[in-house]
């Protein structure tokens, strides 16, 4: 017996699937199997439905009305309208996944944030232009959305972009714009996390769901319910689901799962009781009319795809599924609350081989990517995108043609810096070029930086980058010293100029050589690093082929206008921003000796060489270098300079 089956005439049992998901044949038949309702995790969020190109384009067209997109959420609406499985509309109105150029004059981040007036014409005219997609082109597929998400936070309304646009009472417009432009059987939620605790439920009672009520605006209450295995009580959690029960004409649990680090068998009984004390609680609700729960949502199908990997930074295995869609005993824990046991058969995938192989979607990801930047318009025809780590007035920018995910940026975020990772001009998702600045590459990279730097009304910054991204902060500090506080350059450099002027990467990519020099040595018996590593190269695979307009760019190599390297110490000898060189023995691209020249023409210099690393050591050793550069930069803040060499 199947879930769907098995609590049919209680409620719906659904799922939250992503891209990966869809293009994975198996995992969809899985979904037609057990469940009936999906949720797409991801691609129906404000970002994915936001035209970024086409509102930068014409800000003063699209000023009022925000240009859409469809693409993201086409896919899961024809799926559903071909297979004939409602979804959940999630989510409309939310603080997190909606850009910030969304709330900004002329779409602009660095011309600040649109009136109340404009805001609430925007938040209309999107919300009109959502929905009004979905019923024309989808009708009866979609039968209920999240309006509003997660809005009360720390005692009190969240405070986002959206109260300080518009106020607190944008709750109460997305309701009213929704309420206006759905289609009559369409159910209205209010979607929030943690409500099993005590302050937190009564607020959502009292600020969001009593005057949505007053208004005749809101149909439910969707409880996020991402449990723990030892938190919340369930019994706070009954009393939460009762109070909304009790206010609200339908309770939803929208995004289930249980977190659970532990794969031992012991653990998994564990997480199957668990399960079904909480569905027990939930039947009994439902039975005893105390909740009218319509739908139980859990957040994705298997254990590999959750979310709560990441975001616990462990493995979890939080469903009721894993592997090639395979039952675990939480799953037959939740059919013995409707099923007798004895009734209840051993659930069997038999999904071919094949049905679980789909080449990774490139183009999607690669697009996806591109929607989680900023974009700043300096020049015309040229938009630069960065990505925004961390928060308060220490900022640290970075330039490059791209970033890792997982490295010494965010880590410095995570460690209390302000980051800006700009994507270098002549590379996406920043814009395409035709012009070929020949040796002037670099400067242009740099003067960039300072015109971020000046949207973004950003004085003074520590300034970081690793190889071709170090290389702009040379030429950064020698046409702008004033702004720049202190210099993190890893592998740096910079080459000889006896080696010639091409950038490794070009001639790679031109077939002068077939692959760069080996970037690092071996690694003995450290696995964490070769986790690294292994994980890196899969980041890298997953990346699509480049744009032939940035295969044609070579940006050379930096400093390349002082042609020798006399006068390239020269120029060196002339920058006064404290300097730190994180390097490695084993470079073969900024050789040891290549960094120590340029560490004894500075100033004022620390140098730290690593043995057995290589030229990916940003990304083999984040923690280290990242603890070393928070170390410089505390001490540049604190003295103004560096009086030590440390080689």
């Amino acid at each position: 017996m199947d879930l769907k089956t098995a609590f049919a005439g209680r409620f719906k049992v659904g799922a939250a699937i992503s891209r990966m998901n869809l293009s994975t044949p198996a995992n969809m038949k899985f979904l037609m199997d057990q469940f009936n309702s999906f949720t797409v995790e991801n691609d129906m969020k404000p970002m994915f439905f936001l035209d970024s190109e086409a509102n930068f384009k014409e800000p003063e067209k699209y000023n009022l009305a925000p240009k859409l997109r469809f693409d993201f959420a086409s896919p899961y609406l024809d799926f559903a309208k071909e297979h004939h499985i409602p979804m959940r509309g999630h989510t409309l109105v939310w603080h997190n996944q909606t850009p910030k150029w969304f709330f900004c004059r002329n779409y602009d981040e660095g011309e600040g944030l649109a009136d109340r007036d404009t805001m609430l014409k925007r938040l209309e005219n999107y919300i009109r232009g959502v929905l009004t997609f979905a019923q024309e082109n989808y009708p009866g597929v979609i039968y209920a959305w999240d309006v509003v998400n997660e809005v009360i936070d720390e005692g009190d309304f969240r405070k986002s972009l959206w109260t300080e646009t518009v106020g607190t009472d944008f709750v109460i417009k997305a309701f009213e714009f929704a309420k206006k432009y759905k289609a009559p059987e369409v159910k209205l939620f209010y979607n929030d996390y943690d409500t099993f605790e005590p302050w937190k439920r009564d607020l959502i009672i009292e600020k969001v769901l009593k005057p949505l009520l007053a208004e005749g605006l809101v149909d439910g209450m969707g409880m996020q319910t991402h449990l723990q295995m030892d938190n919340p009580d369930l019994s706070e959690y009954e009393i939460s689901l009762r109070s909304f029960g009790a206010l609200v004409s339908e309770v939803q649990i929208t995004e289930l799962d249980i977190h659970n680090a532990d794969a031992s068998e012991e653990s998994m009984d564990r997480l199957a009781d668990r399960y079904k004390e909480l569905f027990t609680i939930i039947l009994k609700a439902k039975d005893e009319g105390k909740a009218n729960v319509t739908a139980v949502t859990f957040w994705n199908l298997l254990d590999e795809n959750s979310w709560l990997t990441n975001f616990r930074k462990e493995r979890s295995h939080p469903l009721l599924f894993e592997g090639k869609c395979c039952a675990k005993k939480a799953y037959y824990s939740v059919l013995e609350t409707v099923v007798p046991k004895d009734q209840i058969e051993k659930w069997k995938p038999e999904y071919p081989d094949q049905d679980y192989q789909s080449p990774p979607p490139f183009e999607y990801f690669k697009t996806m990517r591109s929607l989680m930047y900023h974009r700043i318009h300096i020049e015309p025809h040229i938009d630069l995108c960065f990505e925004e780590c961390g928060s308060g007035d220490n900022y640290i920018l970075s330039a490059q043609v791209g970033f890792y995910p997982f490295g010494m940026q965010q880590k410095l975020a995570s460690m209390g810096y302000h980051v800006i990772c700009i994507t270098l001009r002549g590379f996406y998702p920043s814009s395409y070029v035709e012009e070929d600045y020949g040796d002037r590459w670099y400067d242009v990279f740099a003067e960039d930086v300072v015109k971020v730097a000046d949207k973004l009304h950003i004085g003074k910054f520590f300034y970081m980058g690793a190889s071709h991204g170090a290389g702009v902060g040379w030429h950064l500090m020698l046409l702008a010293p004033s702004r720049v506080k202190g210099f993190v350059a890893c592998v740096p450099g910079p080459h000889s100029l006896a080696e010639g002027s091409m950038s490794m990467r070009q001639m790679v990519l031109s077939g002068i050589i077939k692959e760069p020099p080996p970037m690092d040595p071996p690694i003995d018996n450290d696995p964490r690093r070769e986790k690294r590593r292994n994980f890196r190269s899969a980041h890298i695979a997953m990346n699509p082929e480049p744009d032939p307009r940035e295969k044609a760019i070579d940006y050379g190599r930096p400093l390349l206008k002082f042609k020798t390297e006399e006068k390239l110490c020269e120029a060196l000898r002339t920058i006064e921003v404290p300097t730190l060189i994180l390097g490695a023995i084993d470079d073969p691209i900024s050789t040891p000796e290549l960094m120590i020249r340029s560490a004894k023409a500075l100033p004022h210099c620390k140098m730290i060489l690593y043995s057995n690393c290589g030229h990916n050591i940003d990304t083999d050793l984040v923690e280290e270098l990242s603890s070393e550069a928070d170390r410089f930069m505390k001490q540049v803040d604190h003295d103004g300079r560096v009086y030590a060499w440390d080689i």
